[in-house]
């Protein structure tokens, strides 16, 4: 499972959606201010192999 963040970037004015931890910008290359980016929770229930 990938957490995708979501981004704007001021400079072009576009946004977009990008698995990497530290997206840019697909236009122009430049930084970009991430906007959302979900949160997962972890139980150890979740990662037994039963």
């Amino acid at each position: 499972m990938a957490v995708v963040a979501h981004w704007f970037c001021g400079h072009c004015e576009v946004e977009g959606r990008d698995a990497a931890k530290e997206p840019s910008c697909w236009n122009c290359g430049g930084a970009v201010t991430v906007t959302a980016r979900p949160s997962l929770e972890w139980t150890d229930s979740a990662l037994t192999d039963e």
